[in-house]
């Protein structure tokens, strides 16, 4: 768990730009970078650390414009998301056919696996995240993305907060890499918190938000031998019927999709160092037969529970 800082000051001011770029890229994904700043003139400095299976960078630049594009996604192939926190400045995000306007204190979330135009000029606060650890947890993740999430949403302050402090903390000594996954945890659970909330406010519908509101409960109790179409339905509001439909629209079933989001949870469990053991990654999650847990597991991840167990961060 390194802590990396780069700093444009560092090499001759007709290669500033290019370094930036350069550096940037290395650290996050392929793009395109442009700006009208002159190279002599251009000052940008980021510093990064990893924060368990999340990177996290503090980011302050002039006006530059990133453009990534499908031979950037060739080149690098990466399945992640970048949360992006402004503490100062003005931004505007272009993916998926929205534009997301950013000022001071605005959050807002983009897909790194997808095209996108990002304008920045600000101080930023930068999360990069692997998609599997927000959309096992999330209904239709991308209606999120190039959504603006003000300060004023719930819990957004407390995600500025923990984001702010984790990019201050130096955990380069090895022996704090259990408060980076700690921290890693928080920074996700409060994502999918706020997620939620701004989602319940700004609900399109009675059917999508009954089904939120099913999904939502649902995994907040994987642990639950009894989850099943009936108490979902209840949660809902809907019949039983009803229910079958609006998970058969995603080409699933209530069923099918409850072992799957117990699936997912407990490989999150054990990469994020919440279990100490496979039995309980298992266990905590609904399961009650091992031999079946570890069939499942490597037929839907293609290793078994206890490889992911020995190859996670010590």
């Amino acid at each position: 768990m390194v802590r990396r800082v780069e700093d444009t000051s560092l090499v001759k001011p007709e290669e500033r730009f290019a370094y930036w770029r350069e550096f940037v890229c290395r650290n996050y994904v392929t793009a395109s970078a442009v700006t009208e700043v002159r190279d002599a003139s251009f000052s940008g400095s980021l510093t990064s650390q990893d924060l368990g299976p999340l990177l996290v960078s503090e980011l302050r630049a002039p006006l530059h414009l990133w453009s990534r594009n499908t031979k950037h996604i060739q080149q690098d192939d990466q399945d992640a998301y970048i949360l992006s926190f402004l503490s100062r400045g003005r931004g505007e995000l272009n993916q998926f056919g929205r534009r997301s306007v950013q000022h001071t204190g605005d959050f807002v979330l983009y897909d790194v696996s997808a095209v996108f135009q990002y304008d920045l000029d600000a101080d930023a606060r930068l999360v990069k995240i692997p998609k599997s650890l927000f959309d096992q947890r999330i209904t239709k993740p991308r209606d999120l993305v190039s959504v603006t999430f003000p300060l004023s949403a719930p819990l957004a302050p407390m995600l500025s907060a923990i984001i702010t402090e984790a990019t201050r903390l130096d955990l380069s000594n090895p022996a704090q890499a259990l408060v980076g996954a700690r921290l890693a945890n928080s920074v996700i659970d409060v994502l999918v918190a706020m997620c939620d909330l701004f989602r319940e406010e700004n609900s399109a519908g009675a059917a999508s938000a009954s089904l939120d509101r099913t999904m939502r409960y649902a995994r907040a109790n994987l642990g639950d031998r009894d989850l099943g179409p009936e108490i979902l339905a209840r949660i809902g509001g809907v019949s039983v019927r009803s229910l079958n439909r609006m998970f058969g629209e995603m080409s699933t079933t209530p069923m099918r999709w409850i072992w799957k989001e117990r699936l997912h949870a407990s490989r999150n469990a054990l990469v994020m160092n919440n279990v100490s053991s496979v039995t309980e990654a298992a266990f905590s999650f609904g399961f009650s037969d091992l031999a079946h847990f570890s069939r499942s597991y490597k037929s839907e991840f293609g290793e078994t529970p206890r490889t992911t167990l020995s190859n996670r961060p010590s």
